[in-house]
């Protein structure tokens, strides 16, 4: 089993990069490199208190790790609608503009960038083969890249800390 903590910024882990007085900010995932590769059969689970909260600046304002609000005072539907972020804000990963998530939530990518998923503040799933032979040719997957979800970083502030579970299937 390994067990991992990382924190994701919510400014500097956004997938969203922009540039401000010189400065880029953003585009950056916060990274977990795993002590051994993933692969089929491993357990993957990531984990955090569903009341701690980070901000987007705008929308819902300060959300949890699902992109929900934890003490609204009145959120209206509408500012709850997922995102999807303007090419032009993700060249570090252009696929993450063909998604599109709850903003103010935490997502994953297995694959470097090139897909993602919603992990928000419980998250556990059974890593499979690749599709094809998975016994003949198991995935090896050597990082998890996390990212807060959002359209624009500049206005994001907060961070939340995760705990990230590698469970391996028992050698028989």
């Amino acid at each position: 089993m390994g067990m991992y903590a990382i924190t994701v910024d919510a400014k500097a882990n956004s997938i969203a990069a922009q540039s401000q007085g010189g400065t880029v900010y953003g585009g950056q995932p916060a990274k977990v490199t795993f002590n051994r590769p993933l692969t089929s059969g491993d357990v993957l689970s990531i984990q955090t208190q569903p009341f701690v909260t980070w901000n987007s600046g705008g929308g819902p304002g300060a959300t949890n790790a699902d992109g929900v609000p934890v003490n609204p005072p009145q959120v209206l539907w509408e500012d709850l609608n997922p995102g999807t972020p303007e090419p032009a804000l993700v060249q570090n990963y252009p696929a993450a503009a063909k998604y599109s998530f709850a903003i103010g939530s935490l997502v994953g990518s297995l694959d470097g960038g090139l897909s993602f998923f919603a992990i928000g503040t419980s998250f556990t799933t059974t890593i499979l083969g690749n599709g094809l032979l998975p016994s003949a040719n198991p995935p090896s997957i050597p990082t998890l890249l996390l990212f807060y979800w959002d359209v624009n970083c500049l206005d994001n502030t907060g961070a939340i800390q995760f705990a990230v579970q590698v469970t391996r299937p028992s050698a028989d």
